[in-house]
């Protein structure tokens, strides 16, 4: 039976982790390519430190971004489970959500200006339509 590590460590194998895991294989790839490549370079232009440091540049960028993502998969299996706490139909990037009761209007100013709207819409509902004319 698989333990709940073992559980988050397969949720890595979701949809939504698979492009950082690709990007990630396919960035060290090319990065590793180009760290050979200037370090034939180096060899052509007869030992210069300079294509040598840059070869070895290529590979600390390497070493770079798989520490950094490891970092990112490691602080997402250490985070503690999350507990579903809003329906699962419901998107989580709502940017506003109105409260289930809301608060009564104590501001004056505000009330006024609700009310003219309210005359507003009223005197607007009752005119007739002029949408076959």
């Amino acid at each position: 039976m698989l333990g709940v590590a073992s559980l988050r460590a397969l949720r890595l194998l979701h949809p939504k982790w698979l492009p950082l895991h690709l990007f990630t294989i396919a960035a060290c790839v090319a990065m590793v390519l180009l760290g050979r490549w200037q370090w034939r370079v180096a060899h052509q232009h007869h030992g210069d430190i300079r294509y040598y440091a840059y070869a070895f540049q290529w590979w600390a960028f390497t070493a770079f971004a798989l520490v950094m993502w490891s970092r990112i998969v490691f602080d997402y299996l250490r985070r503690p489970p999350e507990k579903a706490t809003e329906p699962v139909g419901q998107s989580g990037y709502l940017a506003y959500r109105p409260p289930a009761d809301p608060a009564p209007d104590t501001d004056p100013e505000r009330a006024r200006f609700n009310a003219y709207l309210a005359e507003l819409h009223a005197k607007d509902a009752q005119k007739p339509s002029n949408a076959g004319g």
